[in-house]
């Protein structure tokens, strides 16, 4: 019985020593605030594309587009040149078209996970000069969902299809033509 104890005891001291961090695998940290902490998920990637329009003209239909798609402007920072909201949250359909169009959170028994779950969403855009009279815009997508039919308060990472990216930047540019 002494020496199950003393084991137990040894063992104990022995993983105490080792911090969870350096064991964990760790995820890209995307976004950082005091607000909403830290979002992790894939590293992410954005989508981008010129357009022959002055940057402010392009920031305006930017702006316009994430109005007609329903999501809050909360970061507007124009001498960076990024607009967005870093963290909100869609159920179901995000611009008008089904969540399972634009992320994949892999699927369950009733089918695809992003159809049903909450995503957490952050979604920022750059709009910069490209020095020639144009615009560069990239706009960068990362979604996690949650399952808020059960009891687990846990987000999981969920991967873009890259198809909202074009979705978005196409809005943009058909704004720009109206």
């Amino acid at each position: 019985m002494r020496r199950a104890l003393l084991l137990l005891a040894v063992g104990g001291c022995v993983s105490a020593n080792t911090p969870a961090e350096e064991t964990t695998p760790r995820q890209a940290a995307i976004y950082q605030s005091r607000e909403t902490g830290t979002l992790l998920a894939e590293a992410p990637r954005s989508v981008a594309i010129t357009i022959a329009a002055p940057p402010a003209a392009v920031w305006v239909a930017v702006k316009k587009v994430y109005s007609d798609f329903e999501i809050p402007v909360t970061v507007e920072n124009m001498p960076a040149h990024q607009l967005g909201n870093a963290n909100f949250y869609k159920s179901r359909e995000l611009g008008g078209r089904p969540m399972g169009d634009f992320v994949d959170c892999g699927s369950g028994m009733t089918g695809p996970k992003a159809s049903s779950y909450r995503i957490y969403i952050s979604l920022l855009t750059e709009v910069s000069t490209d020095g020639k009279g144009g615009t560069d815009v990239h706009t960068t997508f990362v979604p996690m969902g949650q399952d808020m039919s059960g009891n687990s308060t846990d987000r999981i990472p969920c991967g873009s299809s890259g198809r909202f990216e074009q979705y978005f930047l196409d809005h943009v540019k058909s704004t720009l033509g109206k």
